[in-house]
């Protein structure tokens, strides 16, 4: 053979080598595919085996109406204590939530107003109900004397004390306190009768078993004062025990909250003076405080000031907080604002 001849020859040999060899390779290639298909197809058909008895084996089970009924509840009954157990976490977490929130924004806000100076000084009026608490008056009348804001009156009503209150009240001599005694009516009597003398610009209120917090005064101040659109304003406050600790109880406003619980203790509660709707209800033996909040924010909402207005404290004897009137007074309040139970 010529040897150009020999050369072509040698080209299509290795020509044909090559295509040989990926004729081969994608003969496995396939082969591999094929393997793959067969391998879903066994899987499937062995679900739909295994699904094929659990219909037959839950048709067998549930052959009747009142079975499949039985399933479906038992089935729905679990579901509902799952969402259950769920919404009660996720409720726990929100509250956990809210408070720590309301703590960062209070001690952010208490550091700032400390060395603030204010701009106006409007006057604020304090009253304080006593009766039979010649021991823990001083206490609380010393809280108010102890604000940093001075531009201040106290007006102290004693409903009819029977112990050393009217000497503990005679002995005292800042001039800024005012004292009345009025006849035995409870302590709401006895707050519109303090309300009835005050002389500020802005009222705020203290019980006598509690203590006002150095800054609350201040903040009011503030609050009413840089703000002339706001009529009514309420804080947080520091409950002495709540499972063994103190706790802050700052509580967002909002209208369909507050008509199904009170947000605010009276201690935690300013409004601009001369408000009409600034009486408390004397039919009421507890829950005045309540019944107040709701009147002063029937037609507006309030200012929640992120601050301590006061320390509450629960040690005291003869508390009214959830007395034998409790209920009465809990049903009077929800219908006389149009909420019934």
């Amino acid at each position: 053979m010529k040897p150009l001849r020999r050369i072509a020859a040698a080209a299509v040999d290795r020509r044909h080598t090559e295509e040989i060899a990926a004729l081969r390779s994608t003969v496995a290639d396939q082969a591999a595919e094929l393997d793959r298909l067969r391998a879903v197809l066994d899987h499937h058909t062995a679900w739909l085996e295994d699904h094929g008895r659990a219909l037959r084996d839950g048709a067998a089970r549930t052959t009747t109406v009142e079975a499949k009924q039985e399933a479906i509840e038992a089935r729905q009954e679990a579901l509902d204590g799952w969402l259950d157990s769920h919404d009660t976490a996720f409720e726990g977490l929100h509250l956990r939530t809210e408070k720590l929130e309301a703590a960062r924004a209070v001690q952010t806000f208490t550091q700032w107003l400390e060395p603030l100076e204010l701009t106006t000084t409007p006057k604020i009026s304090v009253v304080l109900p006593t009766h039979d608490r010649a021991t823990l008056l001083p206490r609380a009348i010393a809280s108010v004397q102890a604000q940093h804001y001075r531009n201040w009156e106290l007006v102290v009503a004693d409903d009819a004390s029977s112990d050393s209150t009217p000497k503990v009240l005679a002995a005292l001599e800042d001039p800024r306190i005012r004292t009345i005694r009025v006849a035995h009516h409870r302590v709401s009597a006895a707050r519109n009768a303090a309300l009835a003398e005050t002389t500020g610009d802005v009222v705020a209120y203290l019980d006598d078993d509690n203590t006002m917090h150095p800054l609350w005064l201040k903040a009011l101040a503030w609050a009413f004062g840089e703000h002339p659109e706001v009529t009514v304003a309420y804080g947080g406050y520091v409950i002495d025990d709540v499972e063994g600790l103190p706790s802050l109880l700052l509580k967002p406003y909002s209208r369909g909250a507050l008509l199904k619980e009170n947000l605010a203790d009276t201690g935690a509660v300013a409004h601009r003076a001369g408000l009409e709707e600034a009486r408390f209800d004397e039919s009421l033996v507890e829950m005045d405080d309540w019944d107040l909040l709701l009147s002063l924010t029937a037609d507006r909402d309030p200012f929640v000031i992120p601050a301590i207005s006061c320390f509450y404290s629960t040690a005291a004897p003869d508390r009214l907080s959830h007395g034998p009137t409790y209920d009465a007074d809990f049903a009077a309040v929800r219908g006389k604002h149009g909420e019934s139970l």
